[in-house]
């Protein structure tokens, strides 16, 4: 199941789902004005693509192999458009991503006063169920703390990456495209630990290039963290649910690590054993008792083999004399997320990576051509 699955389609298989949304996207994206560059890169690239097509294949059979070669020859078409349509492409995309999420965060705060009336229950075999209110699903899970958003998401740490890669793709650059303040907003009241961490971190390796601004992002958080454990005694959402889940742990590290259960935890070990690591053990393994998602969960079902063919593809995209910075900052803050949530075949991964290297690369170029034309002056 996508990680990014509104509510009304997490209930069917997801297999026939993205086939039919692979190959529409496909077809859209066709009719925009592309000029196929044949060049040894690009055999490169679809030499990675159709290497992680068989494995798919062999991993999980031939229907997930079609899927996949829908998702990444996407990604083909990405690297062709001229800076102008993928730049239009992503500021449509955060555009009205941002505004189906405004009914969803009104009905969420609304519902801190009102009682509104709700179009029944959704109700998911994986997770407990929900009050459904179209735009927004509120779980009925009571975590005595405080409820968080995840608009018509499942989860709100699906919620807060998507916003947080969306956010990395246009730089921050809030000046430029306000509907980044809506995701910013959309991600705060997550309280994701994920989110937070990732949009800082993003932050951090993209934005802060002096002194100044490290020691003012340093202030900022310290001020945060100081204000959220002193407000009401500690017993805010800030705290419970972000800071109090970074203290150590003697089994998980930290708190927050709880993304796999023992039994997963047994298998993972047991694929060490029995030398299964490399190409994953799920077609010996009752996956019912494989629950959480992160790495081992990855390796569970793809092995080392197909986490190596994703850092694979994911190297060969880059673009040639790439901005270097944003490039590899993004590539840390996909490492990272691989860690806690593995899903490097997917939209909200693939999309925002893609075009937010090839648009840094191209606004690179034409910062070096314009230095160059003032220099021949």
């Amino acid at each position: 199941m996508t990680a990014t699955a509104i509510w009304p389609m997490s209930l069917y298989n997801q297999g026939p789902i993205l086939l039919v949304v692979d190959a529409l996207l496909m077809i859209v994206l066709s009719f925009l004005p592309i000029k196929i560059n044949l060049n040894l890169k690009l055999a490169f690239i679809v030499v990675s693509i159709l290497a992680l097509v068989f494995w798919a294949i062999y991993i999980n059979g031939p229907v997930y192999g079609a899927i996949t070669i829908l998702q990444f020859l996407i990604v083909l078409i990405l690297i062709q458009l001229p800076f102008e349509y993928l730049k239009d492409l992503l500021n449509f995309t955060v555009k009205w991503f941002a505004i189906m999420l405004i009914p969803s965060l009104l009905i969420y705060w609304a519902l801190f006063f009102v009682d509104l009336p709700s179009f029944g229950t959704f109700v998911h075999p994986v997770y407990v169920p929900f009050d459904n209110f179209i735009f927004y699903i509120r779980t009925t899970w009571d975590n005595q703390v405080f409820p968080r958003f995840n608009a018509f998401l499942l989860e709100p740490g699906h919620l807060a990456l998507l916003c947080t890669f969306l956010t990395i793709a246009c730089r921050y650059r809030f000046k430029e495209n306000k509907w980044l303040l809506i995701l910013a907003i959309s991600t705060v009241f997550s309280f994701s630990l994920a989110g937070y961490l990732l949009y800082v971190i993003g932050y951090v390796l993209l934005k802060v290039n002096s002194a100044i601004k490290g020691i003012a992002v340093a202030i900022g958080l310290a001020v945060a963290a100081t204000a959220a454990i002193g407000l009401g005694g500690g017993e805010n959402a800030l705290n419970k649910l972000i800071l109090e889940r970074l203290e150590r742990d003697e089994h998980a590290g930290i708190k927050g690590n709880n993304r796999f259960t023992d039994s997963t935890d047994f298998i993972y070990q047991q694929s060490f054993e029995k030398g299964k690591a490399w190409t994953g053990v799920q077609n010996t393994t009752n996956m019912e008792n494989v629950k959480g998602a992160g790495y081992k969960i990855y390796i569970i079902k793809n092995g080392f083999i197909g986490i190596l063919l994703s850092l694979l593809f994911y190297i060969l995209v880059i673009p040639s004399q790439p901005d270097y910075r944003y490039t590899i900052s993004y590539l840390i803050v996909l490492s990272l997320c691989f860690i806690q949530r593995s899903a490097p075949e997917m939209y909200h991964w693939l999309f925002p990576y893609v075009t937010g290297i090839y648009l840094a690369k191209y606004e690179k170029e034409k910062r070096l051509n314009s230095l160059s034309a003032d220099l021949e002056e």
